[in-house]
């Protein structure tokens, strides 16, 4: 009782200091950013900038955390709580207080205090964007000029009620920036996606088709925003603007007339624009770091990597990067199809140590799953219950990556109330999710009754997933 009152209390301080007028000293460059989560996925919350970790705070047995910011840059950072990552921003003199139940993470997320009024519009903000992303597909066989007039109207609508917030509070420069930002590249976001959605015979098709000022916006692009490299919507759009770019050129000097996202030629030119077009190196290192996980998660074409990692490593400043990259490659093209699975230790329900190998008597299916992803934990272990009643013919295993005793990866099972056999987990955590490349998490791996590798990048939520299994007992 008393936690609680202690807690209310530091709220009124809060809330009483936020009533202070936002354009007072912002000399002392210190700000205060606390707060309570309900259902915390766990006992840590990361605060990130510029993709790095630059602390750890950890939350008290209320669900309640403090931390505070001193001798910081101003601007948007993120908090990650071992699940789920959201952007806030934060300014000197700040007291920022958050609370929200991780059951529904965004749409759950209020914060109170100075700098609250801000933050909560950028999370609506960002709720609205969420929406609008759902439905892009669906409007895809739109004209240009048809899909043009939605997402414009959507985005006055969106600058019109910040026009509104900003005539009501008195806001600074900085947010000023952003919340526009995030409104303007939104916008921008969808009609670079725009073509990859609408295209019916080819993508150069679709993009001869667009009106000539469809890319207007293009010619006041800033490359190079330090305000803007944690904002989601701009990197987004670089993303899908450096597809677009590359694609282009692409095909002036290819024979192509067909989008393939894994084509070594086309993604080598994307690192390449990339390189040449922005200078700020987070913002460059972010592009090139997304360009090459992408590539090397999703093809199959392992005699491509080491061309594609010659160029990244040529390309990037991001020593950790490079680093991470050179051993994605070396992992995965030991996960070549038609190579036996890595040897890796597992331990079993009675904390024995037993080979993966003595798991493959049949064409065997290998999913993973950590304490920290619970939609995934959940709808992996429902798909495998699916797959076991149709495909007796596989053995299907479950292994979890956490450091984790048996008796806890049994008590996580049954809380989600999922099937609990052919359970196991790592006995190195580390080393094996390296070893397998376990990342992302979705991530299956299939293989035939010899332990050799089928397919070490398959998704069982995948459409195909099923026709690969039925082609390997064709067999």
């Amino acid at each position: 009782m008393k936690s609680n009152f202690l807690f209310l209390f530091v709220i009124l301080i809060v809330c009483l200091t936020s009533c202070k007028k936002d354009n007072e000293d912002t000399s002392s460059g210190k700000a205060y950013f606390g707060g309570e989560i309900i259902n915390p996925n766990s006992k840590t919350l990361y605060i990130i900038k510029s993709g790095v970790t630059i602390d750890t705070i950890y939350i008290n047995n209320n669900n309640r955390f403090s931390y505070t910011f001193t001798d910081f840059e101003p601007g948007l950072f993120g908090f990650f709580d071992g699940k789920e990552y959201q952007n806030f921003l934060i300014e000197p003199n700040d007291s920022l207080m958050l609370r929200l139940n991780t059951l529904d993470f965004d749409e759950s997320l209020v914060f109170t205090g100075k700098g609250a009024k801000e933050n909560n519009f950028l999370i609506e903000m960002y709720l609205l964007n969420e929406k609008e992303d759902d439905k892009i597909l669906g409007l895809g066989q739109k004209t240009a000029e048809e899909f043009d007039s939605i997402y414009r109207l959507s985005r006055d609508n969106k600058l019109e009620k910040l026009k509104r917030f900003r005539l009501k509070y008195e806001t600074t420069k900085l947010f000023d920036e952003i919340s526009e930002a995030i409104i303007n590249y939104e916008y921008y976001a969808h009609k670079e996606l725009y073509p990859l959605a609408n295209y019916k015979i080819s993508v150069l098709d679709a993009f001869e088709n667009l009106p000539e000022d469809f890319y207007n916006y293009r010619e006041k692009i800033d490359y190079n925003n330090e305000a803007l490299k944690e904002c989601s919507p701009y990197l987004s759009f670089l993303r899908f603007h450096f597809n677009n770019l590359a694609l282009q050129n692409h095909f002036k000097h290819s024979k192509d007339s067909v989008y393939d996202r894994l084509d070594l030629h086309y993604n080598l030119d994307k690192l390449k624009l990339i390189d040449n077009t922005v200078s700020n190196e987070d913002i460059k290192n972010d592009l090139l770091r997304y360009v090459m996980s992408q590539f090397v998660n999703i093809s199959k074409n392992t005699e491509d990597y080491d061309e594609m990692l010659q160029s990244f490593k040529s390309k990037s400043t991001n020593t950790k990067d490079i680093e991470m990259a050179t051993n994605f490659v070396s992992s995965y093209k030991k996960l070549k199809p038609g190579n036996k699975i890595p040897i890796v230790k597992l331990l079993n329900k009675n904390e024995k140590e037993i080979s993966i190998y003595e798991l493959i008597k049949k064409p065997t299916i290998i999913y993973f799953w950590s304490k920290n992803n619970k939609n995934q934990l959940i709808s992996s272990h429902k798909r495998a219950k699916e797959l076991n009643v149709k495909y007796p013919e596989f053995h299907i295993v479950a292994i979890n990556i956490d450091s984790i005793s048996y008796e806890e990866q049994v008590n996580v099972l049954k809380h989600y109330d999922v099937r609990i056999e052919n359970e196991y987990r790592f006995k190195t955590p580390i080393q094996s999710r390296e070893t397998l490349s376990v990342k992302p998490i979705l991530k299956v791996i299939i293989l035939n009754k010899k332990g050799e590798i089928v397919n070490a990048k398959a998704n069982m939520f995948n459409i195909t997933f099923e026709q690969e299994l039925l082609g390997l007992l064709n067999q």
